[in-house]
């Protein structure tokens, strides 16, 4: 059921994001004991987007006010999730019961001991702010337990990050990135106890380093904008077939802004106003190129007509042998994606609404899609050409998103070619101004390091 539901996720995820990139699984031992500490962003996507990324069987806990609902209670338990009892879900007046969240405790030490791996969210809740909420105590309980009962060995609890670039916005791109382990059985707690809360701090700690954390949306805003900027700057024109840059990238240099924002203060005015045109000049040729409906990312093409000519030919064969089955595809899944989208944006409380009901209600209405045609065929003519045609429903849907993706990014491609083959002094003038951009970032960045740590207090 596990490895069933965890294929069904998969393919909900890719249809509805447009790039999901892993970065460190080298990072997750195959064996050993495992306890999976991930930041909140978006709901039940965070879970699934886990359960898909890392090649093991994960047990997962959730707050224990999902499964108020007998049915959905129901099917949690079957799956194998574990509910987690909070204190803020009390009513009123209610006494706190410290062995509320016993069995779950005991329920992971077993899985732990046969060398499983669980996830649990460290913050508690799920949110929109654009940095971690203060992490409870409750994972760093669970690794000391386990560490401490000598029946658990080489458990490391591993944070991972969660980045999306637009979570409630359907073919967006979405980074894990797995950070430092923490070896449970190499870490030791400081002189004068505190375990639990000095475990939690080095696990927030290492959760930072691999998730975005800013004072304000609007800061968080402004990092991400920069860093799609400066990272179209560094990176190669990609090549055709490959539609988006990697998050991974843009979201490194989100970081290293985060870093020197907070370090600029301490600078002097010299290299404050430095920083202030830097940004000026990067807004100003985004807008030159937008202006002339030109992506930073393409001003590198080339203009030669021979490699003109071969883009079309490989871009207009494949759209010849693969747009009927995206087409065919489009046309089976147009409604039932068009009426979860429906019902996902219906009474919209928080940014994690949207996909989370979309996949839910996406997944429902494709399967009574699928059944309902595989029926009708099954009916013409008989079971065997039905379940051919039921296995090629989702093969199609794949490969329509594979070609709409393509399609979008081959015509921003032809765009600006032709504009840059119309006004080779606009394509001049882009690549003069964008190499020296690339120039002036690398210096501030290194005289930045330099020179405030003359003139930071000590």
């Amino acid at each position: 059921m596990y490895v069933l539901l965890r294929a069904i996720a998969g393919i909900a995820l890719r249809w509805y994001y447009r790039d999901i990139h892993v970065e460190g699984l080298d990072r997750i031992p195959r064996r050993r004991p495992l306890l999976l500490v991930v930041n909140h962003p978006n709901a039940l996507v965070d879970a699934l987007l886990v359960g898909w990324a890392i090649p093991r069987r994960v047990l997962i806990t959730a707050k224990s006010t999902i499964f108020s609902n007998p049915i959905a209670g129901a099917l949690l338990r079957f799956v194998g999730v574990l509910p987690l009892y909070r204190a803020k879900d009390q009513t009123p007046g209610e006494r706190a019961d410290p062995t509320r969240n016993r069995g779950t405790f005991e329920s992971v030490h077993r899985a732990l001991s046969r060398g499983g791996t669980v996830l649990i969210f460290p913050e508690g809740i799920t949110h929109d702010e654009p940095s971690l909420a203060p992490l409870k105590t409750g994972a760093a309980r669970m690794a000391l337990q386990a560490r401490d009962a000598g029946d658990v060995e080489g458990l490391s609890v591993v944070p991972i990050g969660l980045t999306f670039e637009r979570k409630d916005a359907p073919r967006t791109r979405v980074l894990v990135q797995i950070g430092e382990p923490i070896a449970m059985d190499a870490w030791r707690e400081p002189a004068g106890g505190m375990a639990a809360e000095a475990l939690t701090s080095e696990i927030e700690t290492r959760l930072r380093a691999v998730t975005f954390n800013y004072l304000t949306a609007d800061d968080a805003a402004r990092a991400v904008r920069l860093a799609s900027l400066i990272s179209a700057l560094f990176e190669p024109v990609p090549n055709m077939g490959v539609v988006d840059r990697r998050l991974g990238a843009q979201t490194a240099i989100a970081r290293r802004i985060e870093e020197l924002s907070s370090r600029l203060p301490f600078a002097d005015a010299a290299l404050r106003a430095q920083a202030d045109q830097l940004v000026r000049r990067l807004d100003a040729v985004q807008r030159v190129a937008a202006k002339h409906g030109v992506l930073i990312e393409d001003v590198g093409i080339t203009l030669e007509a021979r490699r003109a000519l071969r883009f079309i030919v490989r871009e207009g064969w494949l759209l010849a042998v693969g747009g009927p089955i995206a087409l065919w595809g489009r046309m089976n899944h147009w409604i039932p994606f068009r009426a979860a989208r429906l019902v996902a944006m219906r009474s919209v409380d928080s940014a994690a609404d949207p996909a989370m009901r979309t996949l839910v209600a996406g997944a429902v209405f494709v399967l009574l899609t699928y059944l309902a045609q595989t029926a009708v065929v099954a009916a013409i003519w008989s079971p065997l050409v039905a379940l051919a045609y039921l296995v090629s429903l989702p093969i199609a849907a794949d490969i329509n998103f594979y070609l709409s993706d393509r399609l979008r990014r081959a015509v921003d491609r032809a765009r600006a070619w032709l504009r840059f083959r119309r006004d080779p002094g606009l394509h001049q003038r882009l690549m003069d101004e964008l190499s020296l951009l690339r120039a002036d970032v690398l210096s501030f960045d290194r005289e930045l390091g330099d020179r405030i740590a003359a003139s930071s207090p000590a």
